[in-house]
């Protein structure tokens, strides 16, 4: 399962867990990750999992800024839309993290393909029980 691990002055810190379809990115504490920083939007940020087509099976990482006043940086270039990698370096607000999904993502055998905005991109929602 991919995380995210916070990095400050050069070293390793906090590390979170991306195992929700979506994790929201913003200063406001609704979101699954809230940031106390006056640089971040309210919902500033946004990671979804998505089955990747091509690959029958896998699943990538996408990044979406969410119109943020300062922007979204991965790689210490501006994105609205990007495919995650493994070791990418996301910058929200003064906000640093790594990106890491050195552990496969192991899908519940529960899981039900949906349909997202993105076109030919599909989700997965566990079942509720």
């Amino acid at each position: 399962m991919a995380k995210l691990i916070q990095i400050k002055d050069g070293v390793a810190g906090l590390k979170i867990l991306l195992n929700q379809v979506q994790t929201r990115i913003g200063r406001d504490e609704e979101n699954e990750i809230s940031l106390d920083d006056v640089l971040v939007s309210k919902l500033h940020a946004i990671i979804e999992i998505v089955f990747n087509e091509k690959t029958q099976g896998e699943y990538d990482y996408v990044l979406q800024d969410k119109d943020s006043t300062n922007h979204t940086y991965v790689n210490d270039q501006q994105v609205n839309l990007h495919r995650l990698q493994h070791g990418d370096m996301i910058r929200i607000g003064a906000n640093n993290f790594k990106f890491d999904d050195s552990e496969p993502l192991k899908p519940d055998e529960t899981a039900k393909l949906h349909k997202t905005w993105i076109p030919g991109v599909y989700v997965t929602k566990n079942k509720k029980k």
